[in-house]
């Protein structure tokens, strides 16, 4: 009997919220609201897609690293990544470093928040610590500490 009137009760609730109408189509009602008809410009698939189509402007242009201590440069098109002393220290930089590919040799200085930089990237070969070779020959000053190193060109 439970069963029978927990049933009905269910039926009742299905009934109550989706109708069909003459046509064949599903009306939702809640409350006084009908809704026939609902238009999704975009199924979950088409999200998705839209998504992995956004990209981030920014290109990585070039590397730089180095050791005692460990440091890092990223330079992409639109910002630079700076990361010093094993990760203590670091700072982006926004600005337009597409000459980097242009020129034989680079020069950048920014102050920023109180933090100096002051960038020389020269053709030269280099050889890092761990015997790999690079086409370029990086020395960077910053906060006045002076960081050697060596870099390439991202293909």
């Amino acid at each position: 009997m439970k069963k029978i009137i927990l049933s009905g009760i269910v039926m009742l609730a299905m009934f109550s919220c989706t109708q069909v109408n003459s046509n064949g189509e599903k009306t939702i009602t809640k409350g006084g609201d009908t809704v026939a008809d609902v238009d999704i410009s975009l199924s979950k698939l088409d999200a998705i897609n839209e998504l992995a189509e956004i990209k981030d402007p920014s290109e990585l242009l070039f590397r730089a690293s180095g050791t005692e201590p460990g440091w890092f440069a990223e330079f992409y098109n639109d910002k630079l990544r700076l990361v010093v002393d094993y990760g203590k220290d670091s700072i982006w930089i926004e600005d337009s470093f597409e000459k980097i590919k242009e020129e034989k040799s680079f020069t950048y200085m920014k102050t920023l928040n109180e933090k100096s930089v002051t960038m020389s990237i020269e053709s030269k070969s280099c050889t890092n610590a761990a015997g790999e070779k690079a086409d370029r020959s990086v020395i960077i000053k910053f906060n006045n500490s002076v960081y050697k190193g060596c870099g390439s060109f991202v293909k």
